[in-house]
């Protein structure tokens, strides 16, 4: 969503609030009375239309607020005081436990200043996971990078949850996240690609796996570890039937050829497709156009 000047002017005017509500030790109480004007006038949610809820009931556990878009609590928030200093991952525990005891898959950790939107996956056997999908820090965020600080909390809008564009920021994030790009840069296509750079330089002909080696070892810890085991990704192999006429015959036979398989289609699927003609110049044409 676009950085408009009146979303602009809200957010320095809450800044400003919430850092003098953190100077005067306020509690979580009126840190919660904050974040309810905070979601009416930045985020465009209608409390006396039912939008906004404070203390919504959830079995026997109450969450601090609930946003709500056509009757439907999309996300929780998750409140802490304002006066504390900084956020803690222990506190993703309380509003985890609130999110899936409503089978939400959002909630938000926030003291006003500090945000954390979460994405929780239910897997049956496995438990409940939560993946951090933003942090925003508004006090310094809306002076340095109002537009990024706008982009990660405009999702959070009446107007962005209708559209449900918080999921399509999910799916950007996960695209874009360490372990996405770092599976990317270790396909052999990658590697091949850079090994032929590298060979331009290199006294002799550089091996494919000093390639990976080279490439994991300018890699960061951090990232390594969010990719897990890592090993060069090799291009996936097909085998389907061709027939070709013998040239010396005129027989036509049929024969087995081994293929790279499209990125992204199955290769299952591939075996049982019609077979394919090798025309007079060794051309694979399609059965069907071969008859015609």
């Amino acid at each position: 969503m676009a950085l408009t000047k009146d979303v602009l002017f809200q957010l320095r005017r809450f800044a400003s609030a919430f850092k003098e509500a953190r100077e005067r030790g306020a509690n979580e109480s009126d840190t919660v009375m904050y974040l309810v004007k905070f979601c009416e006038e930045v985020l465009g949610y209608d409390s006396l239309k039912g939008e906004i809820s404070k203390e919504l009931a959830i079995k026997d556990r109450y969450c601090d607020v609930a946003l709500k878009v056509e009757g439907a609590v999309r996300v929780l928030l998750e409140a802490k005081a304002a006066s504390m200093e900084r956020l803690a991952d222990k506190h993703i525990e309380q509003a985890e436990n609130y999110a899936s005891r409503a089978g939400l898959r959002w909630t938000v950790l926030t003291n006003g200043i500090e945000w954390r939107l979460y994405h929780l996956t239910f897997n049956e056997g496995e438990g409940i996971t939560h993946d951090l999908v933003f942090e925003a820090d508004l006090l310094t965020e809306v002076e340095t990078d109002p537009e990024g600080l706008w982009a990660k909390l405009g999702i959070l809008s009446r107007a962005a949850m209708k559209k449900d564009e918080i999921d399509e920021f999910w799916s950007r994030q996960k695209v874009l996240s360490p372990a996405s790009v770092i599976r990317v840069l270790f396909h052999e296509d990658v590697l091949s690609v850079i090994r032929r750079e590298l060979n331009r330089e290199a006294p002799a002909r550089l091996d494919m796996e000093d390639v990976f080696k080279a490439v994991r070892d300018v890699l960061s810890k951090e990232a390594l570890a969010d990719a897990g085991d890592l090993g060069i990704r090799k291009k996936r192999k097909r085998r389907r039937k061709v027939q070709r006429t013998d040239a010396a015959t005129g027989v036509v036979v049929t024969e087995e050829i081994e293929e790279d398989a499209p990125e992204g289609e199955p290769v299952a699927a591939e075996a049982s497709e019609a077979p394919a003609t090798i025309g007079p110049a060794g051309a694979s044409v399609p059965a069907a156009v071969a008859k015609a």
